[in-house]
C-alpha cells in the first residue's frame, strides 16, 4: 500500500474513531455511550497499528493532520444527534489522538 493510500485509509479510520469518542463524551447519558466509546478504543487501535508500519515525515504528519481534520467536520455535521458542544472540542481530540499515535 503506497503511503498516499495508508494516509486515506488512516485518516477514514480516525474520523470515525473520533467520532465515535467525541459522541461518547458530549451525550454521556445517551444509551449508545459506551458503546461508541469502546468502539473507538478499537478503531483507534487499528489506527495505531496502521501509523506504526510506516515511517511518517513532516509532510505526511500535516496531510494527515488536513486530512483528519477535513473528514472529522464532515463525520460530525453529519450526524445532527450528537450535542452541538461537538465542534468545541473536535480539534481538542484530535490533537491528543495524534500525539499519542505519534503524529504530531
Amino acid at each position: 500500500m503506497s503511503k498516499k493510500q495508508a494516509i486515506q485509509e488512516m485518516t477514514n479510520i480516525l474520523a470515525v474513531a473520533l467520532r465515535h469518542k467525541i459522541g461518547s463524551i458530549v451525550n454521556k447519558e445517551e444509551i449508545y455511550a459506551g458503546k461508541y466509546a469502546k468502539d473507538a478504543e478499537v478503531l483507534l487501535k487499528e489506527a495505531k497499528k496502521m501509523a506504526i508500519k510506516e515511517n511518517w515525515n513532516i509532510y505526511d504528519k500535516t496531510k494527515i493532520r488536513q486530512e483528519l481534520l477535513k473528514k472529522l467536520k464532515k463525520e460530525l455535521q453529519e450526524k445532527n444527534f450528537i450535542d452541538d458542544k461537538k465542534f468545541e472540542i473536535m480539534e481538542i481530540e484530535m490533537e491528543k489522538v495524534l500525539i499519542n499515535m505519534e503524529l504530531t
